[in-house]
């Protein structure tokens, strides 16, 4: 899936160029349009590509995954690794006991 994505990125930059290049001397609104739809093209492919990428790199154990540490309604976010959240635990017990 992420070779097709490439493809598709690279042959949608190579087609925008074309697109330009070919229709450069008659030029309009037209010709500016046909290329930024395959530029547009060409950045949601690349950008899918990389994406996919990133989430096997995370499946596979080669980065970790993003953690958090937002407090919503009080509960910690679910990415924080159970030993860091007795930490937070215990210091937010003894932020409580001081007060």
């Amino acid at each position: 899936m992420r070779m097709f994505f490439g493809v598709v990125g690279v042959l949608a930059w190579v087609w925008a160029l074309a697109v330009l290049w070919i229709f450069a001397e008659s030029g309009g609104a037209l010709t500016i349009i046909a290329a930024g739809i395959y530029a547009l093209v060409a950045m949601v492919a690349l950008g899918c590509e990389r994406i996919i990428k990133t989430l096997e790199d995370i499946r596979d154990g080669r980065v970790e995954a993003p953690r958090t540490s937002i407090h919503r309604t009080g509960l910690m976010a679910r990415s924080v690794r159970p030993q860091e959240r007795a930490v937070v635990e215990t210091r937010s017990a003894h932020t409580a006991a001081m007060s």
